[in-house]
């Protein structure tokens, strides 16, 4: 195996039998070496197989040239703890971006620069789990640097364990929590009642609009004719949810200029009704 780009004195880059590049990372990998020269495979830690859109998108290549062995070796840590928590597969170009952030988040505390996470309320309501992963990050941090991050960090990080989860930008991630919002607070006025933000139901109600959003905006909603006997029988069953769910649909093609079909609001009423019976029932 020869080199074949040098990052730093810890991160080279080999290709594969298909030219693809493959990033490795060791203590000393890069260092004093030079393109072809041969790689010492007994320094390498870790290696990341990159497709060419993860390149193409992220700069890789210079996002490396920053980062230290050590932001990288905490990022696998956090991520390798989410994978963990949610039994779930982490792309290693997250792995990438995570380091980044993590680089970035020390260098700001070094210099005196907090970063206010204008998102943190509604990044506990929202995604409850999520941020004790955050939280939990902030600690292998202190352990590996002795530095204690404020908890907006712990906001940002767990936004990048949602955007592993389901693959989306932080961009994107940003409208999906004030689509998430959005969406509760039409809820709570429809209904005329607080919602239990602490429920499985809720958890699951938001969890449930959350790949909805990411459907809107994949463009991936079913615009079929389904059979809406079953809508019928939903909207006879449960018409205080069937109610708030129409002011959520009107909200989505206002916003979004996207309709629903009878599948999409049937799932939605039943998410509703049971979240406006777990809360009623307390």
């Amino acid at each position: 195996m020869k080199i074949f780009k040098v990052i730093n004195n810890n991160i080279v880059i080999t290709l594969d039998q298909n030219n693809q590049e493959i990033i490795l990372m060791g203590r000393g990998l890069g260092f004093k070496q030079r393109p072809r020269n041969n790689i010492d495979e007994n320094l390498i830690e870790k290696c990341f197989s990159l497709s060419s859109s993860d390149n193409e998108e992220s700069s890789v290549s210079q996002l490396l040239s920053n980062i230290s062995l050590e932001d990288i070796r905490v990022a696998t840590q956090i991520l390798n703890y989410a994978e963990d928590i949610f039994n779930t597969k982490v792309s290693d170009s997250k792995v990438i971006a995570l380091s980044d952030y993590i680089h970035s988040a020390l260098e700001r505390y070094n210099s005196g620069v907090e970063l206010k996470n204008n998102l943190l309320w509604e990044i506990k309501r929202f995604y409850p789990k999520e941020f004790t992963v955050g939280k939990e990050a902030l600690d292998i941090i202190n352990q590996q640097f002795g530095i204690k991050l404020p908890e907006d960090e712990a906001g940002f990080i767990t936004m990048h364990i949602v955007e592993a989860q389901i693959n989306q930008t932080i961009d994107d991630l940003d409208g999906l929590t004030q689509f998430i919002q959005k969406v509760i607070q039409i809820l709570k006025y429809a209904c005329h009642q607080e919602i239990d933000e602490h429920s499985a139901y809720y958890y699951r109600f938001v969890t449930h609009l959350r790949y909805l959003a990411q459907r809107i905006s994949s463009n991936q909603i079913s615009v079929e004719k389904t059979d809406s006997s079953m809508l019928e029988i939903i909207k006879l069953q449960y018409p205080d949810a069937y109610q708030a769910t129409e002011k959520v649909l009107n909200f989505i093609q206002n916003e979004y200029n996207c309709r629903l079909a009878s599948d999409e609001l049937i799932y939605l009423t039943i998410h509703i009704e049971k979240l406006i019976r777990h809360t009623n029932t307390n």
